[in-house]
């Protein structure tokens, strides 16, 4: 009977060393100092919207594109300008389209992939082309520089469009 209580009795010993062990007060390490962390953030993505921009008013320069800009950064130039209400929020049309990269490097259009049909601020399509459509008119045709702020922005599409892509859209409203 002795012996095993000396093993009990070693083995809650033991038991009792490694649960105190385990317990005792660990040195912390420091989490790193991000300070100002959205502020950073927030400045960098500043610099790309002016850089972008830039490049932006270097390729209106090279064309000699003539096109309106607004607010947000989107330039356009519609062409056969057609009568009637313009398109707004809600509104179905189908357009055809071509989507090139700022290099000039067309990575859709609707010759191989088909018309698209877009329900205006509704469907899964960047903001800058709601944007241009909210702008136009049944029957029209623009071409449109769409910033990656705009369009597919940091991640692109995981496709075609790389990351931060500034987008040359050229459209027909159908129907």
């Amino acid at each position: 009977m002795n012996k095993h209580y000396f093993i009990l009795s070693g083995f809650m010993l033991l038991c009792l060393l490694i649960l105190v062990s385990c317990r005792s007060d660990r040195q912390q390490l420091p989490k790193p100092a991000i300070d100002n962390l959205d502020e950073k953030i927030l400045n960098a993505n500043k610099l790309i919207v002016k850089d972008e921009a830039k490049d932006i008013e270097l390729l209106l320069k090279r064309y000699g594109w003539k096109m309106q800009s607004t607010g947000s950064g989107l330039y356009y130039s519609i062409t056969d300008n057609k009568e009637g209400n313009l398109l707004q929020k809600g509104d179905k049309v189908e357009i055809n389209y071509s989507i090139s990269l700022i290099n000039g490097k067309e990575v859709y259009n609707s010759k191989q992939e088909g018309t698209k049909t877009i329900v205006i601020e509704q469907s899964d399509e960047p903001v800058g082309l709601h944007e241009l459509l909210k702008l136009m008119r049944v029957g029209e045709k623009a071409k449109a520089i769409i910033p990656s702020h705009l369009a597919y922005g940091i991640l692109g599409d995981n496709n075609k469009i790389p990351p931060y892509a500034t987008l040359i859209y050229r459209i027909e409203i159908i129907k």
